[in-house]
C-alpha cells in the first residue's frame, strides 16, 4: 500500500507562523490537552514544532499559514499521541475493511513454558553449599 503524501510547510510559512505567534506556543483547546479555549503560551525558546491543525498533513492544501500552528514540544507531542496517531490507525482500519482485508481468523499461540528454577527471594535463606555439585 502506498503511503499518503504529506504536505510540508515551506520556510516562509514557518517564519510567518513563528512571527504571528510572538514566539509563544499557539496550541489551544482540548486536542492539545488544554481546557477548551485555553492557550498554552509557553515560550518557544527551547524548540518549536510546526503542526498541521485543523486539517491533517495528508490533506491537499494543508500547507498554508492558516493551518500552521507554532507549538511547543509538549503540546505537539500530546496531540500526536492522543489525536493524530489514533486517527491514522482508524483510517487504515476503515481502508482495509473497504478493500476486504481482515485479520487472520486463527491465532497462533506460543508454547507456554514451565516455571523452571525458582528465583531465590529475600524471604528464603540461601544455603551456603547448595550451589556446589
Amino acid at each position: 500500500m502506498a503511503r499518503s503524501r504529506r504536505y510540508e510547510f515551506n520556510k516562509q510559512t514557518k517564519r510567518e507562523a513563528l512571527q504571528r505567534s510572538g514566539k509563544l506556543c499557539e496550541a489551544e483547546g482540548s486536542v492539545y490537552g488544554l481546557q477548551a479555549g485555553q492557550r498554552c503560551n509557553a515560550p518557544l525558546d527551547s524548540g518549536v514544532e510546526f503542526d498541521h491543525y485543523p486539517a491533517p498533513a495528508t490533506d491537499k492544501g494543508s500547507d498554508t499559514l492558516e493551518n500552521c500552528v507554532a507549538a511547543c514540544k509538549t503540546c505537539h507531542g500530546f496531540k500526536t499521541r492522543t489525536y493524530d496517531t489514533p486517527m491514522q490507525a482508524k483510517g487504515k482500519r476503515v481502508s482495509d475493511k473497504h478493500q476486504g482485508i481482515s485479520r487472520p481468523k486463527y491465532k497462533w499461540f506460543s508454547q507456554r513454558l514451565g516455571k523452571g528454577n525458582q528465583q531465590r527471594s529475600a524471604t528464603r535463606p540461601i544455603q551456603k553449599w547448595s550451589l556446589l555439585p
